[in-house]
């Protein structure tokens, strides 16, 4: 908006509601999560097989759960773009069948230790305000990436082989809280 032939008092208010509006402009919920199971061979970029059913049932899960239909549908998927250091497509994968069932490009716009940049145009993004939007990234960086969403650190723990957990971040009184819940789409997935 131009407000250089306003008065400047209105101007200055202007640009006041327009900041606090960007302030204010946060996603309702963020779902976290790990990218599915990786092969055994850890060179391999790709999933595995029960990776690619993860992948799939997450998808299934997530358009047909009543917690889902009454709630946000996600209004933007996001997952850690590869690069030489980490080649790994298997966020990618991972959300790629959830994002054709609701319609949404996989959006990768940041490599896996670039998680500021990615929470800070996600908090700042109006079009994003009142919506969920899920995150699929690598275990290393998931922790860090939750904190730059405000959660408190040590909120979000992922072991090097839990592939069946997600974290919901919720705000309340201007403070970010992650709640852990497991995602029960597999046989032998935990149930707590």
């Amino acid at each position: 908006m131009n407000t250089a032939s306003l008065p400047k008092p209105l101007a200055c208010s202007i640009a006041v509601l327009l900041l606090a509006a960007t302030v204010l402009a946060q996603p309702e919920r963020i779902i976290l999560l790990r990218h599915a199971e990786k092969p055994v061979d850890e060179a391999d970029i790709h999933l595995s097989e029960r990776g690619r059913q993860r992948a799939a049932a997450l998808a299934d899960w997530a358009t047909n759960s009543p917690a889902w239909k009454t709630n946000n549908r996600p209004a933007a998927i996001f997952a850690c773009k590869p690069n030489a250091k980490a080649p790994s497509v298997r966020a990618i994968e991972t959300i790629t069948p959830l994002a054709a069932r609701l319609s949404l490009p996989v959006q990768t716009p940041f490599f896996p230790k670039n998680f500021a940049p990615l929470a800070r145009q996600i908090l700042d993004d109006p079009a994003l305000s009142g919506k969920t939007v899920v995150l699929c990234w690598t275990r290393d960086e998931l922790p860090q990436l939750a904190e730059s969403f405000g959660v408190a650190p040590g909120s979000v723990v992922c072991k090097s082989k839990t592939f069946d957990r997600l974290w919901v971040v919720t705000f309340r009184d201007k403070r970010a809280v992650a709640t852990r819940l497991p995602q029960k789409l597999l046989p032998g997935d935990s149930i707590r």
